[in-house]
């Protein structure tokens, strides 16, 4: 089992790579160290499942430790024969996590296109993974690899994951709210306003550092939850003793100390294994009942290693509000406010993420094919992607519906 000291170093890596771009890489660098791996990859999936389950679209986020010829042939078409993602699609879709070697025998992966294609040429052997977000036509994950004739992961290094996991989970929600954001502070008021995003940063103590005018509107209705004294003040007293102990846990966590409080958990591996681990706490999710007729707010509270993104030392969680009767701004709406996108190139990113081609996109449209080529040479410059498949990684990568 890893050291606390080793497992808190992760997990300052992983949230500080959640609110910093590039910085993911160290915490995939150091992962793959303490696991004794060969590369790592986060990744996410969109596919169908009629009889047999379609992969449709596969995305590489981050990934260590592949050279670009293997990911760029990955991302042209190996995606759709890769095995172990089918396996686990098919058959172990409900599994936290799991090893290659739950998913197939050594002598089916050797008789595979894939193998002889893909993973002796790039020196590709045994995988783990670990599932970090599902819903019935889409999933993500993180995948940890060997070299070929390495020896297989096991319980060992699923604890590892183990211990990961709830991190893991949050600090991917965390990082797909986040990117509303501008990296650069000159943008990152303008996208505050723009997104509607509604985010507080905590210290230690509970006190409110800072917050988007998203969440001074809802904080000034005084509806169910508001300031009082600089510290989140709940109406319902039970909510406010959630709300108090998730804090606390969540700026533990960031502030290096949550190893200090570890909590045991456990997640279900693939062929039916309970795998147990210790870890920090990962903040976590309540409710906040408003006066009728409106719903309860939803709050959810995670660690948080302030970067570039949100520049403020004393930050150690991070607090974001959202109204469940609200509507979420579509995926297109997102990458238009970013980009400065014209309503007829955000459109045209909107056909091409529903899977349409460039021809159908114009008939759609009312535009030649001239016209409709321009304005996606268009959205390509101003989202600095030179391809359709990064346009859609791209924007599959930003929340929304």
């Amino acid at each position: 089992m890893v050291t606390a000291e080793r497992l808190s170093r992760l997990l300052l890596l992983l949230y500080e790579g959640a609110s910093t771009p590039g910085r993911t890489q160290a915490f995939l660098n150091e992962l793959v160290d303490v696991v004794d791996a060969k590369g790592a990859v986060l990744r996410e999936h969109v596919f169908s499942t009629d009889r047999n389950v379609r992969i449709e679209i596969s995305s590489l986020n981050e990934t260590v430790g592949y050279p670009e010829e293997a990911l760029s042939l990955y991302r042209e078409y190996i995606w759709q024969k890769d095995f172990y993602l089918q396996r686990v699609l098919e058959r172990f879709r409900t599994a936290d996590c799991g090893v290659s070697q739950s998913l197939m025998t050594e002598s089916e992966r050797k008789r595979s296109e894939t193998y002889a294609d893909y993973q002796v040429p790039f020196d590709i052997g045994p995988m783990m993974w670990q599932k970090l977000a599902e819903r019935p036509d889409y999933h993500a994950s993180i995948s940890i690899t060997r070299r070929n004739g390495a020896p297989f992961f096991d319980t060992p290094e699923l604890e590892i994951l183990t211990a990961l996991a709830p991190h893991l989970r949050q600090a991917f929600r965390l990082s797909r709210s986040l990117s509303e954001l501008q990296a650069s502070n000159a943008m990152l008021t303008r996208s505050m306003g723009e997104m509607e995003i509604a985010i507080c940063m905590a210290r230690q103590d509970g006190s409110i550092l800072r917050s988007t005018e998203g969440a001074d509107r809802i904080l000034e209705t005084r509806d169910g939850i508001w300031l009082n004294n600089g510290r989140l003040k709940a109406a319902v007293n039970a909510e406010q003793k959630t709300l108090d102990s998730i804090i606390i846990g969540a700026c533990q966590t960031g502030a290096n100390r949550g190893m200090d409080y570890a909590i045991e958990i456990q997640s279900q591996a693939a062929g039916n294994t309970t795998v147990r681990s210790s870890t920090a706490q990962a903040g976590g999710a309540l409710l906040i009942t408003r006066r009728p007729p409106l719903g309860p707010l939803q709050v959810v509270i995670s660690p948080f290693c302030p970067g570039s993104l949100m520049n403020e030392p004393e930050a150690t969680a991070l607090i974001q509000f959202s109204d469940p009767t609200s509507i979420p701004k579509s995926r297109a709406a997102t990458l238009r406010a970013l980009y400065r996108l014209s309503p007829t190139e955000s459109r045209l990113a909107d056909l091409l993420l529903h899977g349409l081609e460039v021809n159908e996109v114009s008939d759609r449209l009312k535009l030649t094919l001239e016209t409709t080529r321009y304005h996606l040479k268009q959205v390509l410059a101003k989202t600095g992607t030179h391809r359709q498949s990064e346009l859609i990684r791209l924007m599959l990568s930003l929340p929304g519906r």
